[in-house]
């Protein structure tokens, strides 16, 4: 006789159990450390079951990736608050982003530039459904900056300001965008080729230069 169908709660459970062992796995060890075989023995449950939630180990490392992520956004608030001016608070923004991605570049990569990373909104909606306890007491503004998913999105809504206050132009505003997470991008895969060889405040401050020099500020 088959199985009845699991409930929602008890498919939630099991999601969770998965996205937490793949997680201890990545904390524990790096990247390297996962398989498909080790996270379905940490979390309890065969192969199998885990291709039920997941489309494969990479789908899978996107949404255990998504624990650094939560971290960046409930202390982001708190990192920029009472900057009341636009350029300031774009900067800060980016500065703390940087520290974050370059502390766990290959989740930071993997959520942004990764195989699955134009799914993120979806990833996002999804894993705050079975955590929903991590969203902690984010502000408006960050929760509506968490769920617009894509970094281009993300960096976008922060550009606005410094349009409306001339800092750069509706023409120029997507073009610094692309130049922007291009050069994120390539800092990001320095660090993961490079690791310890490559000091993360380094990093962070030339992704900050090339900003700053693109707004001329």
């Amino acid at each position: 006789m088959a199985r009845p169908p699991y409930k929602a709660e008890q498919r939630n459970q099991i999601f969770a159990c998965f996205v937490n062992a793949a997680h201890e796995i990545m904390d524990a060890e790096g990247m390297e450390g996962l398989t498909l075989r080790r996270v379905s023995q940490r979390a309890g449950y065969n192969s199998a079951t885990l291709y039920n939630y997941f489309k494969d180990l990479e789908h899978l490392t996107m949404y255990a990736s998504m624990k650094y992520f939560q971290v960046y956004n409930q202390n982001l608030a708190a990192h920029v608050a009472g900057l009341e001016d636009s350029f300031g608070r774009f900067l800060s923004n980016w500065e703390f982003f940087c520290v974050s991605a370059f502390q766990h570049p290959h989740a930071f990569y993997n959520l942004f530039y990764g195989k699955y990373s134009g799914e993120m909104s979806e990833i996002i909606h999804n894993y705050y459904q079975v955590f929903p306890e991590e969203l902690g007491e984010m502000d408006a503004s960050a929760l509506n900056m968490l769920f617009q998913g894509a970094l281009q999105d993300r960096n976008m809504s922060l550009l606005r300001p410094l349009i409306t206050e001339g800092c750069l132009t509706e023409e120029q505003a997507p073009i610094f965008n692309d130049i922007m997470l291009y050069c994120l991008k390539e800092l990001l895969h320095q660090k993961m080729q490079l690791g310890g060889e490559l000091d993360n405040s380094t990093l962070v401050e030339r992704q900050m230069t090339y900003i700053r020099a693109l707004l001329r500020r």
